[in-house]
């Protein structure tokens, strides 16, 4: 077997790889021998067709079928000869098929991690808010419960930004003249309908309709999936309504009984979460810092698959609030959470190099509580959890997760934290 290595743009690699002997010809083989039993040639009965024929008429199948079980055979120490470890899929792009001789070979390509030198980052100075006690904490955390608590009141006058608003829709494509109708709601603003929708709502009442033609739709990945003419009616206009702050809101909200008491109860409360909320605030400046300090490439990849992920997340978590998802703009929502999965990959790899350079590892304790906090969270055994990981095949990714805890946790811990004073603008 000869392995070559080609660099690429950014960081994909290819690999040529030349096998040549018995396992291309045991691979030819297995594909006549099904071919003759199987293939369907015209003139001929199943079975009966003379190889010569289904050599001309099934070349590309031929190829492609020996191309994959050659490949599926000696790709992985193809890889380990090349010393490149892929960081995410593998493409196969093409394959070259010499049955004569009998040869194979084929090319296949992947990104590889980024080198980059990590630097000091034990004693890292970061900066935070002074974070102590005081009622503007406690305003603060009671506008949230008001919010947690708001009614939504139907109103009889136009759309501003900020209403929550009932459409109906019929959605018509423009190549196929299929149709789709139904009905979704969502707060304008929020960046839940579409722009162009958006724009065109405020101003509008209850019992408008409005038309748009020629709309982009995208799909999950960001990428056009065709054009729609869009009608919307729209069939209510909801403004927020907070509670007021009285004993019947206490009770209902199960604060307590009075207003008075809930007050108090919220107060302790803010003043226990302090400190959890100081080492949140130390845990992302940390974190921005790290990214900050760090300059190389991520793979695209990489990069591409976290982007999903979050725009899933998102989606289900509009779904969860009864969103109609079906149109929503990914392109849009995956331009806005790109610069936070850039951060993510980025911050990953750093945690991973510190990791390796402090021999950071999961102990077995480790990896069994967090299994034990997956199985309570989603209401399975763990040993439900540990099949499900390794059936999976995300057992080491859990590996990988604790491991870059540790090393996070272990640089804060060695880290000079200085707390910054919040000084009010006098001309605000």
């Amino acid at each position: 077997m000869k392995v070559s290595v080609e660099e690429r743009e950014g960081l994909f690699r290819a690999l040529r790889v030349e096998v040549e002997g018995d396992l291309v010809k045991r691979a030819l083989d297995e594909v006549y021998n099904y071919l003759k039993e199987h293939a369907q040639v015209e003139g001929f009965r199943k079975g009966k067709a003379p190889l010569w024929l289904i050599r001309a008429r099934y070349k590309e199948y031929i190829q492609e079928e020996v191309g994959k079980a050659v490949a599926n055979t000696t790709l992985q120490q193809a890889i380990q000869e090349s010393r490149l470890t892929p960081v995410a899929d593998i493409f196969l792009e093409s394959v070259s098929l010499e049955e004569v001789v009998p040869r194979l070979t084929y090319t296949v390509s992947f990104e590889v991690a980024p080198t980059f030198e990590l630097r000091e980052v034990e004693g890292l100075e970061v900066e935070i808010p002074k974070v102590e006690f005081n009622e503007e904490l406690v305003k603060k955390r009671i506008e949230e419960i008001r919010e947690k608590h708001a009614v939504w009141e139907p109103v009889e006058r136009e759309i501003r930004e900020g209403d929550l608003v009932v459409l109906e829709y019929e959605v018509e494509d423009k190549e196929s003249g299929e149709k789709d109708a139904g009905e979704t709601s969502a707060i304008v603003g929020a960046k839940i309908f579409r722009e162009e929708i958006e724009k065109e709502l405020l101003g509008k009442k209850e019992g408008d309709e409005l038309e748009l033609d020629d709309i982009t739709l995208y799909d999950m990945e960001g990428k056009p999936a065709g054009k729609a003419k869009i009608r919307l009616k729209v069939k209510g206009v909801k403004e927020k309504v907070l509670p007021e702050l009285n004993d019947e809101f206490a009770k209902e909200s199960g604060l307590g009984e009075t207003w008075q008491s809930a007050e108090e109860k919220i107060r302790q409360e803010v003043k226990e979460s302090v400190e959890k909320l100081r080492e949140n605030l130390i845990t992302d400046a940390v974190a921005k810092k790290l990214v900050e300090l760090h300059e190389f490439q991520v793979p695209q990849t990489l990069l591409s698959r976290e982007v999903s992920s979050l725009v899933e997340r998102r989606a289900s978590q509009l779904a969860y609030m009864g969103i109609d998802t079906k149109y929503l703009d990914y392109r849009a929502m995956a331009q806005e959470l790109l610069p936070q999965a850039l951060f993510n990959v980025k911050l990953r790899f750093i945690l991973d190099k510190y990791a390796l350079e402090k021999g950071i590892q999961a102990t077995e304790e480790e990896i069994d509580k967090k299994i034990e906090e997956l199985a309570h969270v989603y209401q399975r055994t763990k040993e439900e959890i540990t099949e499900f990981l390794q059936r999976e095949n995300l057992y080491g990714v859990l590996v990988d997760d604790i491991k870059r805890e540790k090393a996070l946790r272990d640089i804060i811990s060695k880290a000079v934290v200085k707390e910054k004073e919040e000084t009010k603008d006098e001309n605000t």
